[in-house]
């Protein structure tokens, strides 16, 4: 069932049952992504994001400890998810050094 709601992403009007969220580290890497419409859950915000990726206040101090906070949780198109990041998920430094450690 499609929610409804639509969302502004890069400046464009889009449904947010095509939309994701993902939360990156200070340095760039992706260290969760959910989808922001799944069934009858609608995570529309980039606090509902960061709570349901980051469960309890435990979870949420030690995310907040890595410098992963409200801050780096972003709002995607799904389209620009699977065209840019996929499974490249490393930022740009951490890519080069593993490529390099190969």
């Amino acid at each position: 069932m499609a929610s409804g709601l639509t969302v502004v992403v890069d400046g464009q009007p889009v449904a947010l049952d095509d939309c994701g969220w993902i939360q990156r580290r200070p340095c760039g890497c992706i260290v969760s992504a959910l989808v922001a419409v799944s069934g009858d859950r609608v995570v529309a915000t980039a606090q509902q994001a960061h709570e349901h990726l980051n469960h309890g206040k435990r979870e949420r101090a030690a995310a907040e400890r890595e410098g992963i906070t409200v801050d780096t949780t972003e709002l995607i198109t799904m389209r620009h998810y699977r065209e840019h990041i996929g499974a490249n998920w490393e930022c740009a430094w951490h890519a080069k050094r593993k490529k390099a450690n190969a």
